[in-house]
């Protein structure tokens, strides 16, 4: 098979892999669609914070359709069509045990701690992660069901709302807009969004955002401030994993505001205006990935309650996969989501 590899960063070949074999509860996939995730960015910019080995072979979020059982799979037909979800939970730990399978310590996740990707023509997933699709669903559309269920998780889940919360967004790009659709899904009353590009922040516009801001023009914290008499707002979303977008959050967040961390920095370790915090008894979260928003997820998109053309606007072949991790680093284009169409 045919597959993208990183072999070091910055720098992706075309190579032949073996076509790997399904084990027992296990069935092939061929690929058909796998989004860029800002996950896969770091490893491509080489800013990981842990010693990386390359060759890679990135890619974590796809969808596609069954071209082979293994051992104890014969009731699952080929050609179903589904989307697959990235992580292999233990099913074993504490956590697992309690439903909390995106903090599995043992997890398999695809692309991570040496598991592999799906920038390939083929991936070998557990039947646990299959989640069939309709025939109405683009598997584009489909491979959209991690991040959105991401940004599910981050409202539904970790900020549980009573509805009529103000939120900011720190961020526009896929996991930024998606948690703007989640908290517009759960009715939120304000969404402020700001970024740096401004086709992002048009697709912000587009998904509900009341106002957004481009960040290169000012303080963000004080446009939110203006817009809401000094106050603040109930909840803070960083998505952009820039260190001084995380220093701003305690500024943005009223009192008794939830902050929540989400983008990824380039650095393990920041200082922080716990000050801020304190005085506002303000409650920090950091969120991690996703649990019991898939099938949610999946729901939202095939209803068309998300417009995905809104994230999807750039598609590439498998061959030019290094144009297209250039074009979403770079941001150029007006490019929201880069999708390599397999």
């Amino acid at each position: 098979m045919t597959a993208a590899l990183l072999v070091e960063p910055g720098h992706f070949e075309l190579r032949q892999m073996p076509v790997p074999a399904p084990g027992e509860g296990e069935v092939l996939l061929r690929v058909r669609a796998v989004g860029i995730c800002g996950s896969d960015l770091h490893f491509f910019r080489g800013l990981t914070q842990r010693e990386t080995a390359y060759p890679l072979l990135l890619g974590h979020e796809f969808a596609g359709e069954v071209a082979r059982v293994g051992p104890g799979m014969a009731e699952v037909q080929l050609g179903l069509r589904v989307a697959c979800a990235p992580d292999r939970p233990c099913g074993r730990c504490e956590w697992c045990r309690k439903g909390e399978t995106n903090v599995c310590p043992d997890v398999r996740f695809a692309a991570s701690h040496g598991e592999p990707g799906c920038l390939c023509d083929y991936f070998v997933a557990h039947a646990t992660q299959l989640h069939p699709i309709a025939e109405r669903v683009a598997f584009e559309q489909a491979a959209l069901f991690e991040p959105v269920a991401t940004g599910l998780h981050i409202v539904e889940n970790l900020v549980r709302p009573a509805g009529g919360e103000s939120y900011a967004v720190m961020g526009a790009g896929p996991d930024g807009l998606t948690a703007l659709f989640a908290a517009r899904q759960n009715g939120a009353s304000k969404v402020y969004v700001s970024d740096l590009v401004p086709e992002r922040l048009g697709a912000a516009e587009a998904l509900g955002a009341t106002a957004t801001f481009n960040a290169a023009e000012g303080s963000f914290v004080e446009f939110i401030l203006d817009r809401t008499d000094g106050r603040g707002v109930d909840v803070v979303i960083e998505a952009a994993g820039a260190p001084a977008a995380i220093q701003d959050t305690f500024h943005a967040a009223a009192i008794h505001g939830r902050v929540v961390v989400l983008g990824i920095p380039p650095v393990d370790e920041l200082a922080l205006d716990l000050t801020a915090a304190r005085r506002r008894e303000l409650t920090l979260i950091a969120a991690r990935r996703t649990v019991g928003k898939y099938g949610r997820a999946l729901e939202l998109i095939s209803s068309g309650a998300l417009d995905t053309d809104t994230l999807i606007t750039h598609r590439f072949p498998l061959r030019d996969t290094q144009q297209a991790f250039e074009r979403v680093r770079d941001r150029r284009d007006g490019i929201v989501k880069g999708m390599i169409i397999l």
